[in-house]
């Protein structure tokens, strides 16, 4: 039991924050694995907790998953609020395709096809919460291209192809087999594609006026969390 001033104790296996931490730690090996084949053992392994502690913490497998595809569906996908996506001037447009652009490659990062498989097949009601989270956020995103073309940020396309593009791109980008088979670098094929997308968006005006200072740490960041599971 921890305690924190007056407030009353707080024991350490209930708490959400420790919970969380644990339950993510399984995203790195779940997007390879997937679900069928792990016990217990397996995701105590993961978490890096005996087994007996693991019981201290979960008392099943499924309150395991259900805890996990809730952070998928808040930190993974993310809401991609009207909030986030700010709009009204060319830095703000920027910005936030530069925050989309990453939570994107995150997606498709952890929420591969044998994930997501097993999931739909075992616990299909977790699956639908995700899908839903996915179809959400992209009506969202479909509003804001749609919002930066009508403001003259945004170069006129089709903003429901601009959204299924950069899911199937980072689809093979994240394949390790297809950037071998292609002489490509997970890095270099991240920052290559950025730079496609920044010009194919934006109006010629603005795309000059982007500072990629930033951005540019934010993919060495992603590089790392997608082959280690860390910042």
């Amino acid at each position: 039991m921890e305690t924190t001033g007056g407030e009353a104790p707080v024991c350490r296996y209930t708490d959400e924050s420790i919970l969380n931490k644990y339950a993510a730690k399984l995203l790195h090996p779940l997007k390879s694995n997937g679900l069928h084949n792990l016990r217990m053992d397996d995701f105590a392994k993961a978490m890096d907790l005996s087994k007996a502690t693991l019981y201290k913490y979960f008392q099943s497998r499924d309150e395991i998953i259900e805890r996990l595809t809730a952070l998928f569906v808040k930190y993974v996908v993310g809401s991609c609020s009207e909030v986030e996506l700010v709009s009204g001037s060319s830095d703000a447009y920027i910005q936030s395709f530069q925050s989309t652009f990453s939570q994107t490659l995150l997606i498709a990062n952890y929420g591969t096809e044998i994930f997501f498989k097993d999931l739909r097949e075992i616990y299909p009601q977790h699956m639908a919460s995700i899908d839903i989270a996915i179809s959400e956020r992209n009506a969202r995103l479909r509003k804001f291209y749609e919002r930066g073309m009508a403001e003259g940020y945004l170069n006129t396309l089709n903003a429901t192809l601009l959204i299924l593009e950069d899911e199937l791109m980072f689809r093979h980008l994240l394949d390790p087999m297809y950037l071998m088979k292609n002489n490509l670098t997970l890095r270099g094929a991240i920052g290559d594609y950025y730079q496609i997308k920044k010009l194919q968006l934006f109006k010629p005006d603005i795309h000059a006026s982007i500072d990629d200072t930033q951005m540019l740490d934010k993919i060495e960041y992603l590089v790392r969390k997608v082959t280690y599971g860390v910042a």
